[in-house]
């Protein structure tokens, strides 16, 4: 039986992910590049130094050793897997992550020292996670439209089966729902994590292809005006975008879930706080022609 949410919290990442696959052997990697995305959050590009790459599946983490400490750290891979692969990867491989400070966490609080104390600095890591795309269970095939449902953090597995799914499967149309919380002042549009690569993606999209609702939370609406003047007009090229100043509600998720005959070749995946998780997966899962293995569901903590 799984640990309740709190007997979780306490536990470390290789603990909590005990009962998840993982691939066999650590890779080593480099620290090459660091961006800072908000006040919170920073991204890292780590070079892979195999030269077959490193194979991962979007939506995947990795267990991420820094030098003097012993256990692990978690955290999800950002990136899609064709930048790790050498043979496809449109410059030198790499493996992305978005880390939030977090002084707590011995791993996460290493990677938020200073710059110019870690880049170059080599890691090693291990690819692990089921919470993945393509769904191992179901054929490609039966699938006609993926459904992705990010809260805060949530969005790091997402963004990957986003852009995977685009790179290597355009046909599938995809609607993105994403809520965030955000400052009541001055909320900037490029802070808001992996924004500017959902617009660029959005902007690149088929039309039709991605539908895109945005919930931001504690923010008036401030930032829906900035992203109405700087973004809609010039991105939507006919795919459908929305901006919420409020959760996700019954009419998104309802949209989202889709009518009857789309719910026969949906998948659906879901990540964020555990109780918005939980509450969105047994929704979708408790709809007429949803499939119950074809909701996937990852909790951060």
């Amino acid at each position: 039986m799984p640990a309740p949410v709190s007997e979780k919290a306490s536990l470390s990442h290789e603990e909590r992910t005990a009962e998840e696959p993982r691939a066999e052997g650590l890779h080593p990697v480099t620290v090459d590049r660091i961006h800072t995305a908000n006040d919170r959050i920073r991204t890292f590009k780590l070079g892979t130094k195999d030269k077959n790459g490193i194979d991962f599946k979007a939506g995947q983490w990795l267990d991420v050793h820094v030098p003097g400490i012993e256990k692990a750290g978690g955290f999800t891979i950002t990136s899609s897997p064709r930048h790790a692969a050498p043979r496809l990867a449109e410059s030198k491989p790499y493996l992305e992550l978005a880390i939030q400070k977090s002084p707590d966490n011995p791993p996460a609080a290493w990677l938020w020292k200073p710059e110019e104390d870690i880049k170059g600095k080599e890691l090693n890591v291990r690819v692990g996670g089921s919470f993945v795309f393509p769904p191992p269970d179901i054929d490609l095939a039966d699938i006609k439209r993926v459904v992705l449902i990010a809260g805060g953090v949530g969005i790091n597995p997402l963004i990957s089966i986003l852009s995977h799914i685009r790179e290597e499967h355009p046909s599938l149309r995809v609607h993105f729902l994403y809520s965030t919380k955000l400052p009541r002042t001055n909320p900037n549009p490029a802070e808001v994590l992996f924004l500017p690569r959902i617009l660029h993606i959005l902007e690149m999209a088929d039309e039709g292809s991605l539908a895109l609702d945005l919930f931001f939370t504690g923010s008036g609406d401030g930032l829906v005006l900035a992203l109405d003047d700087a973004f809609v007009a010039s991105l939507t090229r006919g795919n459908s975008v929305r901006f919420c100043t409020h959760r996700i509600d019954e009419a998104a998720l309802a949209r989202a879930v889709g009518d009857m005959d789309e719910r026969k070749s949906s998948v659906y995946y879901v990540c964020g706080p555990p109780v918005m998780t939980d509450d969105l997966v047994d929704h979708i899962r408790g709809q007429d022609q949803v499939s119950p293995g074809y909701v996937s569901c990852e909790k951060w903590w």
